[in-house]
């Protein structure tokens, strides 16, 4: 059961917290915040709550009404058959109040009040729907639960002490071996007992005898149940725990009763209930009636070395248990949950349930994710937890083509893949090209509430649109935060009204930490010369926050090195960058802190000072080690983020590569980086918790201009403070900067319900009074992807009667169409879209051709006649021999012409257009290009093309390099060669299949940075650029010149299998990565296990 919000209001009407003062209740509740605030933070920050001497007692008894209130549903809560469900609810919001303030309590000192202290705490968590918080307080508070010597210790306190044991091990689960460790202690206690058991019982009274018999007897059931739990957490068995677990507890309680020990009696009761909890919130227990499939992952989650996992999270067991996440009845379901929550294992739950459904005739999943970064990290998770089930998780590249090696894997039937995860863009390409010949089982789309967004919210909902209408046995699973009214999407996309089921967790208690939202800013110190501190001003303003007010002393007395007038100048504040660097320094003692600003030029400068002002580590750690030696091999040795790692902070922006990205986020996963200084982009790619979050700005650059994070943005991003497990409480500030009244209203905005990007564009045409001449707006560029959509339908009927017949139902499938369809106050507007989708189905029966280019280039129609004319135009036409690799990337090749047809495309140039504004024209983008694929590091790229004569030139020069790169020519100038290529008028078939093949691997070799198709298969699984050529080389002497060494899976399991020794020879001369180091990253990087 779960606790909600409406329950915990309930309990103030329970007689015994209605016969406390409601000023006590409140006084309550604000110590319970204040006293959590200090017990996690006080090191950092100098908190101002104050104290009263009655506080103590004040929570002593609020505590014991609130118990009083959960014993009066126990029995309820620990019956089979549930019992009364008001009673339960009862219970369960008064366990969750009393936990809230046991745990802040002192533990007692004597060993037996520390004992039952400790299991009450525990059991109160478990029937609170508390366990993650319970988790917490054990690692905060590990003396607590050492067990007590049960030396010199008589029979019954022995078999309690060693009981305690089990119990604290059943609690904690800190990996298998707790778990296992029971059966060992309850075997050790049974040859104990033939020892001791016959002297206990010898008291010199038969009344004292009989007592302690009774004891026993309580014990003994005690134990027994406690064995049986821990069995059935480990193995999902027996069948009848519940059963076992009533009998055990039922007579355990029975004999504690007629011992009249109260006290034991009372213990047995919370941990039956608990047990019980225990088990319907193991992962065992919701997945017992789906698939083996499901059952075999659960147990290889459970036996995982690393982050064992045994319970499902509230919100999970609610999905799974409560509200239906498995009806296979439900077409489209969307899950509304809290960040952090635990929405990708609900996401494999379904994939397996989709898989099994799909098995006889192959299905396969799309798993959608917004970022290249974000796409890796689902591919890595996935590999790594469904390595166990042979299932085959393929990830396509960001690039907006397919090339010739995905579509070997796309159609390869001897070893199919399960999971294909790519960005919007690429599965857009495979769906209207139908480039898998399976049928489609489920499509996962995680974020998706970015289909609200300006830059790809039409393209994610077209995207869904034409999935929809082309692939009809597809289930929809959409993943996403703090969204109202999400009922709307999942109807929507279910087949028929019925079909669409909305998950949401708006009205639990739960959250995966406490959270405390604040401002901060500058304030003088006159203790020291120039001196300046922080202050911290927590917030109340939303009831995502903990409802705490006060401004706070944040850290010492200039938490950098910094001047004062370099952060507040005539009492105004400046510099937030510096002052978010502060905070995120500050901060950083508990654990991860992100420093979040919105331009890279100030994100390296927050890095600096961050790394000037924490110490270095005594001994840089391994993993710290590794990713020094990548960048020192990837980049140069004089790279500054080198130094930085020395004092554990490091860097995340777009001015990075992916795989350094993810080597940032792997060491923030690890706990090894003290500060992360990021751009906002890395709330798309921040699928790990960290301690704390600072934001210099609210405000995000949007093209070439900066626009006010939404709501759901900035929360999205904030909830990602406070680690699940570790902390209690999550840190999130924004700098106050010069408009404080301004960032308070922006906090306290509410996330409401998703808009639709194609509702949004035609609400700005009528407010700019254009929507009567949709018809022509609709040529504008953020019409783009509408336009690929309609040209979509054309390309399947190549008959004008037949789109406009049908040219209502496509309309139909979008979520914009749908919503204005159905309020009869925008019909109008409705109509009026129609209208232009209609007419402009009659302007491409004038270019039929075009929309078969459209769909298999990823142009719109008008891309495709700029494409064509831009080809034609050329002084001098590429013949099929300038397409050739060796050709096309030598001295004397044709790429200048290309990059000039693309800067004449509407889709490629704006962003090509970017480099172009440093300085450079196409032939500078092609000799850029040319010298990538040819191998030239990211380093001399920097320093031939964007050197400057300042301060840090050298990461100033590398950040633009990786921009124009990574962002630019990965991305545009791969969809260019690739678009260009069909549109250019030679008919590749007639080639030989080895030349075709090379022709069609120009893409992949410009997006990986590689010149061989040995090289590209290498860089595919993830290699390091600089050993792709010669581990591509090793590869090709090994499997020779057939076609199946074209195989991305084949290429991988030689990767996989490959010795130190083999990887050593990969090395480049000089090269600070070792053997053992490259196949360490490239383990990192895959999700490839160690």
């Amino acid at each position: 059961m779960t606790v909600s919000l409406p329950s915990l209001d309930r309990l103030n009407y329970h007689w015994a917290v209605s016969a406390l003062d409601p000023k006590w209740r409140e006084r309550a509740l604000h110590l319970v915040n204040e006293r959590l605030a200090k017990a996690s933070l006080g090191r950092q920050i100098a908190f101002s709550f104050v104290e009263e001497q009655e506080d103590d007692r004040l929570l002593e008894r609020v505590a014991l009404a609130y118990e009083l209130a959960a014993i009066e549903g126990l029995d309820a809560l620990s019956r089979a058959t549930g019992g009364d469900a008001a009673m339960r609810e009862q219970c369960s919001a008064a366990a969750f109040r009393a936990f809230d303030i046991k745990r802040l309590l002192a533990t007692p000192a004597a060993t037996n009040e520390r004992v039952m202290f400790v299991l009450q705490l525990s059991a109160l968590a478990y029937c609170g729907d508390r366990w993650s918080d319970l988790r917490r307080w054990y690692q905060e508070n590990a003396a607590a639960l050492k067990p007590p010597s049960v030396a010199d210790s008589k029979w019954d306190e022995r078999l309690l002490y060693r009981i305690f044991d089990c119990w604290v091990r059943l609690f904690r689960k800190d990996g298998w071996n707790d778990l296992h460790g029971i059966h060992e202690i309850i075997a050790g206690l049974r040859e104990d007992q033939k020892l001791m058991e016959e002297t206990r019982l010898q008291n010199g009274s038969e009344a004292a005898d009989r007592a302690i018999a009774l004891r026993l007897v309580a014990l003994y059931h005690w134990a027994r149940g406690t064995e049986v739990l821990a069995e059935y957490m480990m193995q999902g068995g027996p069948a009848n725990i519940f059963s076992l677990l009533d009998k055990n507890f039922e007579a355990a309680i029975k004999a504690a009763t007629a011992s009249a020990d109260a006290q034991h009696e009372v213990i047995l009761r919370w941990l039956h209930a608990a047990a019980r909890m225990m088990i319907t919130s193991s992962l065992w227990w919701g997945a017992r009636t789906v698939n083996s499939r499901v059952s075999d992952f659960v147990r290889s989650l459970t036996r995982r070395e690393h982050q064992a996992m045994f319970e499902l999270l509230p919100p999970q067991r609610a999905a799974l248990l409560e509200q239906g996440l498995l009806d296979q009845a439900k077409t489209a379901i969307v899950v509304d949950m809290p960040t952090s929550g635990g929405k990708t294992l609900l996401a494999q739950f379904r994939i397996l349930q989709a898989l099994n459904q799909f098995d006889a005739a192959q299905g396969w999943v799309a798993y959608v994710a917004p970022t290249r970064a974000l796409s890796a990290q689902i591919t890595r998770r996935l590999r790594r937890d469904f390595e166990s089930l042979n299932l085959r998780v393929e990830q396509l590249s960001g690039a907006i083509e397919v090339d010739s090696f995905e579509e070997e894997l796309l159609v390869d039937q001897t070893q199919p893949f399960h999971v294909l995860v790519a960005t919007p863009e690429k599965l857009s390409l495979v769906i209207r090209n139908k480039k898998v010949p399976r049928p489609l089982a489920l499509v996962v789309m995680d974020e998706a509430h970015n289909i609200e967004t300006e830059s790809r919210g039409l393209r994610i909902e077209l995207l869904l649109a034409t999935i929809k209408r082309d692939c009809a046995q597809a289930n929809f699973l959409l993943l996403m935060p703090y969204v109202e009214r999400a009922d709307a999407i999942a109807r929507w996309l279910a087949q028929d009204v019925d079909a669409g089921k909305s998950i949401s967790f708006s009205t639990t208690a739960w959250k995966p930490n406490e959270r405390i939202i604040g401002l901060y800013r500058a304030v003088a110190d006159d203790s020291e010369r120039a001196g300046w501190r922080l202050e911290f001003e927590s917030l109340s303003v939303t009831d995502k926050a903990m409802q705490l007010r006060g401004t706070h002393r944040a850290g010492g007395v200039k938490p950098i090195d910094v001047r004062k007038s370099e952060v507040l100048l005539n009492n105004k504040q400046k510099s937030m960058g510096l002052q978010t660097s502060a905070m995120a320094c500050v901060l950083s003692g508990r654990g991860t802190s992100i420093a979040v600003a919105n331009n890279i030029d100030v994100v390296w400068n927050m890095a600096r000072h961050a790394a000037e002002s924490l110490p270095a580590f005594d001994r840089v750690p391994d993993e710290i080690t590794l990713v020094q030696d990548f960048l020192r091999t990837e980049v140069s040795p004089q790279f500054e983020l080198v130094q930085m790692l020395n004092s554990g902070v490091g860097v995340h922006h777009a001015g990075l590569s992916d795989e350094i990205r993810t080597l940032m986020e792997w060491l923030a996963e690890s706990g090894r980086l003290s500060v992360l200084c990021a751009t906002s982009t890395v709330s798309q790619g921040l699928n790990f918790p960290v301690s704390s979050i600072f934001l210099a700005s609210r405000f995000v650059p949007q093209g070439k201009r900066s626009v006010e994070m939404s709501p759901r943005e900035f929360w999205n991003l904030a909830g990602r403070a406070g680690r699940i497990g570790h902390d209690s409480v999550g840190v999130v500030g924004l700098a106050e900067g010069k408009d404080r009244n301004d960032v308070v209203r922006f906090l306290s905005k509410s996330t409401g319900a998703l808009a639709s990007r194609l509702v949004e564009l035609l609400d700005e045409l009528e407010a700019r009074g254009k929507l009567n001449e949709l018809d022509r707006m609709i040529y504008r560029p953020q019409w783009e992807d509408f336009r690929c959509y309609i040209a979509h339908l054309w390309a399947e009927k190549k008959n004008l009667d037949a789109v406009l017949a049908e040219s209502e139902q496509l309309l139909r499938q979008t979520y914009g169409y749908t919503t204005l369809r159905n309020d009869p106050e925008k019909r109008a507007k409705a109509d009026k879209l129609l209208q232009a989708t209609n007419a402009y189905a009659r302007s491409l029966a004038a270019i039929p051709g075009f929309a078969d280019l459209a769909d298999s280039t990823g142009f719109s129609p008008e891309g495709v006649r700029a494409a064509i004319m831009g080809m034609q135009g050329l002084e001098q036409k590429l013949s099929r021999d300038d397409w050739a690799p060796d050709s096309l990337f030598g001295d004397a090749g044709k790429m200048s012409d290309l990059f000039g047809v693309m800067l004449k495309i509407p889709q490629l140039s704006e962003s090509l257009k970017e480099i172009g504004g440093e300085g450079l024209d196409h032939a500078h983008l092609s000799n850029i290009t040319k010298d990538w694929v040819n191998g030239k590091s990211v380093q001399d790229i920097a320093r031939s093309y964007f050197a400057q004569g300042h301060v840090n030139a050298d990461t100033k020069a590398f950040t633009n390099a990786c921009r124009a790169l990574y962002r630019t020519i990965v991305n545009n100038g791969t969809w260019g060669v690739s678009a260009l290529s069909r549109v250019s008028g030679i008919d590749f078939t007639q080639m030989k299949e080895v030349d075709r093949r090379r022709i069609n691997a120009l893409p992949a070799m410009i997006y990986h940075g590689v010149r061989t198709e040995e090289a590209v298969l290498m860089r595919m699984n993830s290699a390091p650029r600089s050993a792709a050529e010669r581990l591509g080389e090793m590869y090709k002497r090994e499997l020779g010149d057939g076609d199946g060494h074209y195989s991305v899976s084949v290429a991988r399991k030689y990767l996989r299998e490959l010795s130190t020794p083999d990887w050593a020879k990969a090395c480049p001369r000089g090269a600070a990565l070792t053997g053992e180091g490259y196949k360490r990253v490239w383990r990192v990087l895959s999700g490839e296990r160690s």
